[in-house]
């Protein structure tokens, strides 16, 4: 009769079989997460094909220091003496120039601007997008460079923000009192949510525990940041501010996203809806629209 092994040595068998395939697996698993990670966090450099220049705007190329130090290319545009300043952030995958045919119309009713390309975006991309996190720091950075600027009323701060920066400008408007004013485009509450957008969007691949895993390995880059802005966004600090809450029907979930921010902030804030929602590249009737309304809001609420 065969002697059967010990338990010990059985057991230490199982696992020198069944562990090595386990390991493979689960690497191979974080491998592709990463790799969708990796993508969606670098959309990669968007030249500029205007500046200031072509719309017959004066400006100044600053640099406004981030909260932890980063040192952030501007276009500073002035307007009337004290008048109040607003800043300009477009959004993930777009550049600068995408918010200027807006600044014209800021220009004409005399605001100072002040605009910066996201993390991850523009004609030179400054590391990889934070989809929200890191942007949060930047966006502090600017609203201290617009309250000490000489010549702009520092009281009143208005800011434009797309996608992750429209998450950073509510942050941003939560912390700081001198914001008065707030537009953002295609809002949504979480890095998460955004990072579940875009992998549906680019991969096709709408799958929770795929995107649960992605923001797990995503997290993991971005610690300090997941760690300082870990909470719900502070909407009841918005309650005095005056929000206008932008969606397009080109961008699906975000749109929605949108929406349910707009349910959750009262009361000053209104929603407009567009066909488009901006995005890197618009022209036409649409973008003349959504500028002048963008431009009355300000006008509206930071006089």
């Amino acid at each position: 009769m065969k002697q059967q092994a010990p338990e010990k040595v059985r057991i230490g068998k199982f696992f020198r079989t069944a562990l090595p395939p386990f390991v493979i697996l689960v690497v191979g698993i974080c491998v592709i997460l990463g790799f969708l990670v990796y993508k969606v966090s670098n959309p990669g450099a968007v030249p500029e094909s205007v500046n200031p220049s072509h719309y017959l705007l004066p400006s100044l190329d600053v640099l406004v220091s981030s909260s932890n130090g980063d040192a952030i290319p501007a276009w500073w545009i002035p307007g009337l003496k004290e008048a109040p300043g607003i800043i300009l952030a477009p959004g993930y995958g777009m550049n600068r120039s995408d918010a200027l045919s807006l600044a014209v119309a800021l220009h004409e009713k005399g605001f100072n601007q002040l605009i910066f390309d996201q993390r991850g975006s523009g004609a030179a991309p400054r590391g990889a997008s934070g989809l929200g996190l890191s942007e949060i720091e930047d966006m502090a950075g600017a609203v201290q460079y617009m309250r000490k600027r000489p010549g702009s009323d520092g009281n009143k701060i208005g800011i434009w923000g797309v996608d992750v920066a429209a998450l950073a400008a509510l942050r941003a408007a939560a912390d700081f009192r001198e914001v008065r004013a707030i537009a953002v485009d295609s809002a949504f509450p979480s890095p998460s949510d955004f990072l579940s957008c875009k992998i549906e969007e680019n991969f096709g691949i709408n799958n929770r525990l795929v995107q649960f895993g992605c923001y797990q390995i995503f997290r993991l880059g971005h610690i300090p940041d997941s760690i300082s802005t870990s909470s719900k966004l502070p909407l009841r600090q918005l309650s005095d501010r005056s929000v206008l809450f932008i969606k397009g029907e080109n961008r699906g979930r975000l749109g929605q996203l949108t929406k349910s921010l707009y349910d959750a902030v009262r009361p000053q804030k209104e929603l407009i809806s567009f066909k488009a929602a901006r995005i890197h590249l618009m022209s036409g009737e649409d973008l003349k629209n959504y500028d002048m309304q963008v431009a009355n809001f300000f006008h509206l609420n930071l006089k």
